[in-house]
């Protein structure tokens, strides 16, 4: 089949799963063309994979006079492709592509993925419920990567919509030598105990991922007994190190960032509350999740988060807000939350940071549920049957 992708700018999930689609497809005979912003190339590297042909296509993040522009350079490149299966991953990449579609006599197959709910508010939240109408409707196949976006694209009239995962790339197994190395490095560069408790979140400081309530959840851990700092002090006068510690790894929206420093630095400013640590974009996550004891995502909503998946087939023991795909995926493997209820929160992760036992009891269920997950192979293999399905 002669396949191509189009996808937005991206420096996660969207981009990590259509990589290994692209590469899946290229490695069984397809071929394979991706379109996209040269930035999102850049990260992921389709132009590098081989058997896969890459073009650029400056998608921006709205509506605009430049739209046109985008139509005609698509369609273009569609031509030169001689694509039978166009599928494009998102909002901005399907309005551009069923645009472009519509312009062409002979109209390859059509499929969109959802990766993200609409989140508009007011009037931007009737215009997002146009377009989800027009590419619901527009689509020969839509997929969701949650049950909610699939159900969601049924009542917005898709003729059919079903729902394919996002595969979480294969975990790095870390040894427990690797992990011990990997919790010293981080206990000497922030200073903290060895023997804390650490307390991971790995995803992008945006909105979506909801911060400010972990930082309120802090608040109410500074007031825990045994958990957060120790008034104990020893024989130099200093304060013992905090029982816990809090890291957050990923890329940061600069404003989102300083909001969520500023709460939390008012925050301890009033009292005594456990560390928290902004470790940015990391390219070792397979060591800091060895190294923590607690995963936590507070996300206000998720799809199918990756960096969940990754958590549930490292044996994490998981803390997550039940919101979107979060609580069909987690299941019973992990405590859920509900979304913004920074109280539970609090309350989950003093309880597993005062009970070894509970965290590796929901370590195991993390990882026999980590072990049921389809990996990339499989997800592709059932992506290659809907679209012999559609042809």
């Amino acid at each position: 089949m002669r396949i191509v992708y189009a996808l937005g700018t991206s420096t996660g999930g969207v981009g990590t799963h259509v990589r290994a689609l692209a590469r899946d497809m290229a490695a069984a005979g397809h071929e394979v063309g991706v379109i996209g912003p040269a930035a999102t190339d850049e990260h992921f590297g389709f132009s590098r994979l081989p058997g896969v042909r890459f073009a650029a296509l400056e998608l921006g993040a709205g509506l605009g006079v430049g739209d046109a522009a985008l139509v005609r350079r698509q369609r273009a490149l569609l031509r030169s492709f001689d694509a039978e299966i166009v599928h494009a991953h998102g909002f901005r990449a399907g309005l551009i592509t069923l645009l472009t579609l519509r312009t062409l006599r002979a109209r390859p197959r059509f499929v969109l993925s959802l990766h993200n709910q609409a989140s508009g508010h007011g009037l931007r939240a009737k215009v997002e419920t146009q377009v989800e109408t027009m590419l619901a409707r527009g689509a020969d196949l839509v997929l969701g990567a949650s049950t909610d976006l699939v159900e969601r694209a049924r009542e917005l009239g898709a003729s059919d919509a079903r729902f394919l995962p996002a595969a979480a790339p294969k975990v790095e197994q870390i040894s427990a030598e690797a992990a011990g190395t990997a919790r010293a490095r981080l206990a000497a560069e922030y200073s903290f105990s060895e023997g804390a408790v650490i307390v991971l979140a790995v995803g992008r400081v945006a909105r979506q991922k909801n911060y400010p309530m972990l930082v309120r959840a802090l608040g109410r851990l500074g007031e825990e007994p045994g958990v957060g700092h120790s008034p104990a002090e020893d024989s130099d006068g200093d304060t013992d190190d905090p029982a816990l510690v809090v890291l957050i790894a990923g890329a940061a929206d600069e404003g989102v960032l300083a909001d969520v420093r500023a709460q939390y630095d008012q925050l301890r400013a009033a009292s005594a509350v456990p560390p928290l640590h902004f470790l940015g974009a990391r390219d070792d996550i397979a060591e800091l999740a060895a190294a923590a004891d607690i995963y936590v995502l507070t996300s206000v909503w998720e799809a199918r988060a990756l960096v969940l998946q990754e958590a549930l087939m490292a044996g994490k023991a998981i803390v997550a807000t039940a919101t979107g795909g979060s609580a069909e995926l987690v299941a019973d493997a992990g405590i859920l939350v509900a979304d913004d209820d920074d109280r539970a929160l609090a309350e989950a992760v003093a309880e597993l940071a005062v009970d070894p036992a509970r965290r590796a009891e929901l370590g195991a269920r993390a990882r026999s549920r980590g072990a049921e997950l389809p990996d990339e192979r499989e997800v592709a293999d059932k992506l290659v049957s809907l679209y012999t399905e559609l042809l």
